[in-house]
């Protein structure tokens, strides 16, 4: 437990320091002078842009070299990037700034692999919960952290809230070089261009690609363009919700902060304490519609909120919506691949939800600014809907 203990905190730095800083981002690169793109892109989806590409470079380094290498080069990479943003003068050296920590952000492959190099299979389910359970926290702790240090000098500013990312960056460091153990042994490890053997040595008996399997099953298709919709809503919400509260509702910082903190506090607790009860009792189906048809209602509250109730409602419904979803279509998609292939086709389909979180940014920006305040909400709420349709084509979970 001490050893996922370190681990989490490793997880936990990384999601708090990208909430910290999430909340002032938009409105320092307004300050900037970026284009309309640049101030929803340049934030959330620049980060999650190259944690994309990062993550499955940091993994697969972590199977040749070991966790514990990669863990500490990422994490001094963290810490460079959040002091980087810190002095940051110029939109160009802010947005390298921001990529920069979303390679380094890749680590959470790293860090995942760790928990399975450390959990026997029985208790493994439960060491990954503990360690995702740093994504709520994180969340759920950094935006109100950086709306009261992005105010500190009076203006918006990310000085502050990145020092402080720096330096919790810097206790994980120190955590991780002396507390905690390397859990890959030498012997275990694949060299980079090493071909994939069956653990005997000898080489490994072909798979069905992902892709192949995809094409078999169009479900999959339809499973992974439902995750698209709603994850490029989820996105183009947390990138232009600052401005949105600003514009219609004069709200500063840290209301904006305590506003995503409600979010994912309720996310988690659809993620972590209904998820469970919902799919025994009705299937993961119909909480799957379910959460998509409420993540869609609570867009069009946003689009239509005269006041600060139906905003709050529209955050708890959201939030809700949004922690139930992805469990339950993930579970889906489990259903649909066998054994042989279940762990590509599950990579294939989590690429979807990552896409959507760089698209979701990257077009609420001008939707917002040229069309109007309530455009992108609505837009979300009409992909939420065809998302829920291409869902109806989903199975049920097996009988056996």
């Amino acid at each position: 437990m001490k050893k996922l203990g370190i681990l989490w905190l490793v997880v936990l730095i990384s999601l708090m320091g990208f909430g910290v800083t999430i909340i002032p981002f938009p409105f320092v690169a307004e300050q900037m002078g970026a284009s309309d793109f640049w101030k929803t892109f340049g934030g959330s989806g620049m980060f999650s842009l190259f944690q994309l590409i990062a993550t499955p470079i940091w993994g697969r380094c972590s199977d040749a070299y070991g966790r514990k290498p990669i863990l500490i080069v990422s994490l001094v990479g963290t810490v460079l990037a959040f002091i980087w943003l810190a002095y940051a003068d110029t939109l160009t050296t802010l947005l390298i700034a921001r990529a920069l920590g979303g390679i380094m952000s890749g680590n959470l492959a790293a860090a995942f692999a760790y928990a399975t190099d450390v959990t026997d299979p029985k208790d493994r389910a439960k060491g990954l919960g503990i360690v995702a359970s740093a994504f709520g926290i994180g969340f759920a702790i950094g935006p109100p952290l950086g709306g009261v240090l992005g105010t500190l000098t009076g203006v918006p500013s990310l000085h502050w809230p990145s020092l402080v990312s720096a330096a919790l960056a810097f206790v994980a460091l120190v955590g991780t070089v002396f507390m905690l153990p390397e859990s890959l042994a030498p012997e275990l490890r694949k060299p980079l261009r090493a071909p994939a053997t069956d653990g005997s040595g000898a080489p490994s008996p072909p798979r069905r690609s992902a892709v192949a399997v995809f094409r078999e099953k169009p479900v999959l298709i339809g499973l992974s363009a439902a995750a698209l919709m709603v994850a490029t809503g989820a996105g183009a919400l947390q990138a232009v919700f600052q401005f949105w509260g600003r514009d219609r509702f004069g709200y500063d910082l840290r209301e904006i902060g305590l506003h995503f903190m409600v979010l994912a506090l309720f996310s988690a607790l659809g993620q972590a304490g209904l998820i469970g009860p919902l799919t025994k009792r009705f299937g993961e189906k119909p909480v799957a519609l379910l959460a998509v048809s409420g993540a869609a209602f609570a867009l069009v509250l946003f689009a239509i909120a005269q006041n600060d109730g139906m905003v709050w409602l529209a955050l708890v419904v959201y939030g809700i919506a949004n922690g139930l979803f992805l469990p339950s279509i993930s579970s889906l998609v489990s259903f649909e691949a066998d054994a042989n292939s279940r762990g590509a086709v599950m990579g294939l389909f989590n690429s979807s939800s990552s896409l959507g979180r760089i698209l979701g940014p990257a077009v609420v920006g001008p939707i917002y600014f040229t069309v109007g305040t309530s455009a992108p909400f609505w837009a979300g709420a009409a992909i939420a809907a065809i998302g829920a349709l291409l869902l109806r084509r989903a199975h049920e979970r097996p009988t056996a």
